[in-house]
């Protein structure tokens, strides 16, 4: 009797499905991609101070998803943001039964396939199922993911459903043809993976509280000399036995993403040269602080918003004259910054930032700044005017709206950020050093003095001064 040969195995039955049917899962696999592709780079703008489609707030807001607790998890340990494994799976999703098409038409078998096809969407059930109780523990369910979640379950009906008759033949073989995809796609996403801007915000402040509180007895005074003054003696700590607690408390407080996040933060750091800054306009601090951060912001950055938070935390945990914050304007908008290509509808970056140039002169800039923050959901140009009226005349304001001195003053703030190169905002410099935002590199610069070689980061895996941070 002759023997049978791979390639004189049998074309899959008709249990697996019609052509038709590979065809369609090919198309959704295809739409899967293409929107996980839209997602990550929806992600990419919010975090890099522009808006996302799905951000306007509420519960069916993203940022509250893409920057929670789980997704943070992923993107930490995996090096790979939510929806860059959502791309892994379209991908794989497309190119399987991509591949099942290609074997029917030669007439070959497809057993493997279909097991692979199933386990891929069984894959994508429960990746769903996750999503779906890590929203509700956010509160929050972004309605961009629920897209995803539709176009997996049209998936998983045509192949588990459609297909249940036709079981897992070959079972062992398609999980591993599964597998093999998709570590060949993770390793493909890998490297803008890894340069997905991470967010930082909420826990960053969380844990400078908690380090501050960590030595309720001790007196951080950073405005006062350190015993620590000579080069030789900076690995031995800042001198002041409170600073150093508070450090050793902040380090060991993050978790691995935290401390990653803080260990670029300092390469970053570490890495940079001085850039010549302009003499401050609206400082807040004193001049003379060992610490001066400067903020290049836009009013409608969401990490702007969490940045100015973020300097308030530190500032309350803090000695006065701890440090100083120079607050400069850098609106992600073509129409008043050339870096940027021409904005849509309304110009409330442009306007924000002429109208907080307007008020420095009043020493009313930063709070009206916090005022602007505050109603950042749903700003408006109209708004913005509403709101300067309350610190300044609003014919005084309009005036100088469009006058060339505040013109002169924006001029200045996008020349003074060149230097550093960014493609959005938050950008932060510490003593003329580019930084983060990150709260605990902030908060550790203050109790440092600027020193990036205190021991306490000793505890730190190796950092990345490359890695894509604001």
């Amino acid at each position: 009797m002759k023997r049978k040969t791979a390639a004189e195995a049998p074309p899959v039955s008709a249990e697996a499905g019609t052509p038709r049917d590979w065809a369609k899962l090919t198309a959704l696999g295809a739409l899967a991609a293409l929107w996980a592709l839209f997602l990550w780079s929806e992600l990419v703008r919010s975090r890099t101070g522009g808006g996302s489609f799905c951000g306007g707030g509420g519960k069916l807001d993203c940022s509250p998803v893409w920057n929670g607790a789980f997704a943070s998890a992923v993107h930490g340990l995996t090096g790979m943001p939510i929806a860059g494994w959502g791309l892994v799976w379209g991908l794989v999703a497309f190119a399987l039964p991509l591949a099942g098409l290609t074997r029917l038409a030669s007439a070959r078998g497809a057993g493997a396939l279909v097991s692979a096809v199933r386990w891929t969407a069984a894959a994508g059930i429960v990746t769903v199922a996750v999503m779906l109780a890590a929203s509700a523990i956010e509160g929050h369910f972004c309605v961009g993911c629920i897209g995803t979640y539709l176009i997996v379950l049209a998936y998983a009906a045509i192949a588990l459903l459609g297909w249940r008759r036709a079981g897992f033949p070959e079972g062992g073989r398609g999980a591993a043809v599964a597998a093999a995809s998709a570590g060949a796609a993770f390793l493909l996403l890998l490297y803008p993976g890894l340069h997905t801007p991470k967010p930082s915000g909420e826990a960053g402040r969380q844990a400078v509280a908690a380090a501050a509180a960590a030595a309720p007895h001790e007196t951080i005074d950073i405005s006062a000399p350190s015993s620590a003054a000579a080069p030789a003696s900076a690995r031995a700590g800042t001198g002041d036995p409170g600073k150093d607690r508070a450090l050793e408390e902040l380090v060991a407080s993050l978790d691995a993403a935290g401390k990653q996040l803080l260990a670029d933060s300092l390469a970053i750091y570490k890495s940079s040269s001085p850039a010549m800054m302009p003499a401050p306009r609206a400082l807040v601090g004193p001049s003379v602080a060992p610490v001066r951060i400067t903020e290049f912001t836009d009013i409608l950055c969401e990490h702007c918003a969490s940045l100015f938070e973020t300097l308030q935390t530190i500032r309350e945990n803090t000695q006065p004259g701890s440090f100083s914050v120079d607050p400069r304007q850098f609106p992600l908008d073509g129409r008043c910054n050339p870096q940027f290509e021409g904005g849509k509808g309304d110009d409330v970056r442009c306007v924000a930032a002429a109208a907080r140039l307007c008020m420095e002169p009043t020493g009313k800039e930063e709070e009206f700044a916090g005022a602007l923050f505050a109603r950042q959901k749903g700003l408006t140009r109209p708004a913005v005017i509403e709101i300067g009226s309350q610190f300044m005349p609003r014919e005084k304001l309009a005036a100088c709206l469009t006058s060339p001195a505040t013109h002169a003053k924006l001029e200045q703030d996008l020349a003074a950020a060149r230097p550093f190169d960014s493609d959005g905002t938050p950008i932060v410099a510490v003593n003329g050093r580019r930084g983060t935002s990150f709260g605990p590199f902030l908060y550790a610069m203050v109790l440092t003095k600027g020193n990036p070689d205190h021991p306490a980061f000793d505890a730190l895996p190796p950092g990345n001064a490359s890695a894509h941070l604001h």
